[in-house]
């Protein structure tokens, strides 16, 4: 007999009601119960607050005065939660009606997995690449929004980073590497290896996470017949703040200063600080002439403040 394991859902919302309300709808919708919503709201001058407080009374909402960023704001929620299990979610995603009794059901069968993670598309229903193995310096040029890999997209480098293959698939795959936007995880974890690492603003704390996992022990799945959408504006036709271009390649190096040299005065540190710098400045200047984002509010704003 499988034993009730209870859930605790967890978002950081920053000035994006329309969407964060799709998304606790269809968390509502499951027809697994939650034993909790947790909104750790990040200052949000939106209404949000207020929202949330009418439309969703028996959500946890906590209001932090200022927005702390992504990472710390998801440890003040993993503090909080008191389920057997935590679903992490971004605020832009919306689960399929039968995602969270797939992935529940598949961590009760499987007791060693510590983590899994759903099939993931786009607005516009294109397959995001979510699940990954890590990357090697060469997915610089082969990563999942670059030149090189749209022009060549079942290149071996991209291909082995990306699980671009696997992605097509329907039957559970072991990864290294999956995206926070949507991840069911025991709660154990976090007294296995602790919360996650708040020198990360946002860009690559799940990755330190599930490298920290790997390092433990932990098994990490990818399961394509739970589905959800990602709202995300992330994407590589739209201008970008160039405060989150920044963040993304200063995280950068701190995942690879922190697993593949032995510090910042490594050669290998210094090497990958001058090309993740290089490579920060030209898409700065690219990303001068590229179109606007949707006119409605980047529900990601939070992970770039």
């Amino acid at each position: 007999m499988k034993t009730k394991m209870d859930i605790s859902v967890l978002i950081i919302s920053f000035n994006c009601w329309s969407l964060l309300k799709k998304c606790i709808e269809s968390v509502e919708a499951s027809p697994f119960p939650c034993r909790e919503i947790i909104i750790i709201d990040n200052a949000s001058v939106d209404g949000s607050p207020e929202k949330i407080r009418k439309t969703f009374p028996n959500v946890v909402l906590v209001e932090n005065p200022d927005n702390v960023g992504h990472t710390k704001a998801v440890n003040q929620g993993c503090r909080l939660a008191k389920g057997d299990l935590i679903l992490l979610l971004d605020a832009d995603t919306e689960i399929d009606k039968d995602a969270l009794p797939t992935m529940l059901n598949f961590l009760q069968a499987h007791p060693d997995v510590w983590m899994v993670a759903p099939k993931t598309f786009l607005g516009d229903g294109t397959v995001q690449d979510s699940a990954k193995n890590f990357p090697k310096p060469i997915n610089g040029l082969f990563g999942r929004q670059s030149l090189l890999t749209r022009l060549f997209p079942d290149n071996p480098f991209s291909r082995r980073y990306l699980r671009i293959k696997n992605n097509k698939g329907t039957s559970p795959i072991q990864v290294e590497h999956v995206s926070a936007a949507c991840m069911l995880f025991r709660r154990h974890i976090i007294d296995k290896i602790g919360l996650w690492d708040e020198g990360f603003h946002s860009y690559w704390v799940d990755a330190d996470w599930c490298m920290r996992i790997k390092k433990a022990g932990g098994k990490i799945y990818y399961i394509p017949e739970a589905t959800i959408t990602h709202y995300e504006q992330n994407q590589r036709k739209y201008k970008k703040s160039p405060i989150r271009i920044i963040k993304f390649h200063t995280g950068a190096h701190r995942f690879y200063r922190k697993y593949y040299t032995w510090g910042a005065l490594d050669p290998r540190s210094m090497a990958a600080a001058l090309a993740l710098s290089t490579r920060a400045l030209l898409l700065l200047v690219a990303n001068h002439f590229k179109a606007p984002a949707e006119s409605h509010s980047d529900p990601l704003a939070m992970k770039r403040a």
